[in-house]
């Protein structure tokens, strides 16, 4: 009974320290009508339940076996490229930064891990014409030249 206390201590005294972070960004204006900031990560932190600051604003984590995940969806000009910080935070930590943010007094509490994603913009990819409009000029083309030998063979 006491190793169980004293490994319940252990992990809380050491709390989350490995993390494995795999980020993505919308970079194609075309494809996209607003702009995604997804991050997923895997913790130690065990069942811990996690929330995400991205800039003032708290979102969930959510959680799928041993992965986690936070997506941060807003329009394209409310996500400019930048290097936007996701900070992590257990619960204590999370109901310390609400309360931080209310009062607006006092030191802003450290979150229990700070994930970096470089986000490059949204741009127009690929060609200046959409690739439906060459699919139809060639379609066009096509017919046109098959009537014009059709006309010539039945002359």
């Amino acid at each position: 009974m006491k190793s169980i206390i004293v490994l319940a201590l252990l992990h809380l005294a050491l709390g989350c320290s490995n993390f494995d972070v795999k980020s993505y960004t919308t970079t194609n204006i075309a494809l996209a009508t607003e702009t995604a900031v997804l991050v997923e990560f895997t913790s130690d932190c065990g069942d811990a339940k996690l929330s995400a600051v991205v800039d003032g604003e708290v979102l969930p984590v959510y959680s799928a076996g041993d992965k986690s995940m936070v997506t941060v969806v807003k329009e394209h000009s409310q996500l400019p490229a930048n290097t936007y910080t996701v900070d992590l935070y257990d619960e204590a930590g999370i109901v310390a930064f609400k309360n931080f943010a209310k009062e607006g007094s006092g030191d802003a509490p450290k979150a229990i891990h700070s994930i970096s994603v470089v986000h490059p913009g949204v741009s127009k990819e690929g060609l200046p014409i959409q690739s439906e409009f060459i699919v139809m000029v060639v379609a066009l083309l096509v017919w046109w030249g098959a009537n014009s030998i059709k006309a010539k063979i039945s002359e």
